[in-house]
């Protein structure tokens, strides 16, 4: 079981990474534009909150009635992830979950999709997610979505606001509210 101040470190390290290479990266390319406009900042943000809710519920029924192929998936949500965050605190959640969904949609989104489009950012991202190929697909498909809401609303606040709260949510969900109860397939 990692400790909570590994977990911390790890997250500062990887995630925080992540959001000063974009951040790096977008100086490097200078018309990397990560917010377009800050007249709609507070409704991008609420409609981040709104769309993060359709992955959300997929990733709770598949916590508690996956269909047969993805029990691979539930096996590692449920014992590798879960238990990475069991010493975390609300508070660890939270922070872990703002530094990921800036980092990686800074990177992803604002750098990758925009130099190399929505397909190779999708497939890098996946790559970044892998632990099982069932999760690789599951982290493509959701890199692909996050893609199509930062081409529809022209920048990175509506996906950053999606992955935090989705994040956010599935963490918490693990850490404190799924219980076990047994082999529920």
């Amino acid at each position: 079981m990692m400790t909570r101040k590994r977990l911390l470190t790890l997250a500062l390290l990887t995630e925080g990474g992540l959001l000063a290479l974009a951040i790096g990266a977008a100086r490097f390319f200078k018309n990397i534009v990560f917010i377009s406009s800050y007249d709609h900042i507070v409704r991008d943000v609420v409609m981040g909150l709104l769309c993060s809710l359709l992955p959300l519920g997929l990733f709770i029924s598949v916590c508690i009635r996956p269909p047969r192929f993805l029990s691979s998936f539930r096996k590692v949500i449920l014992n590798d992830v879960r238990q990475l965050f069991a010493r975390a605190k609300a508070i660890d959640i939270v922070l872990i979950s703002l530094l990921a969904g800036m980092g990686e949609e800074f990177l992803f989104r604002g750098v990758l999709q925009a130099k190399i489009g929505i397909v190779w950012s999708s497939l890098i991202f996946g790559l970044f997610h892998f632990l099982t190929p069932t999760y690789f697909l599951f982290a493509t498909v959701m890199s692909f979505y996050l893609g199509g809401l930062y081409i529809y609303f022209n920048g990175v606040t509506v996906p950053v606001s999606a992955h935090f709260a989705y994040d956010l949510a599935a963490l918490i969900y693990l850490r404190f509210i799924y219980k076990d109860g047994g082999d529920q397939h």
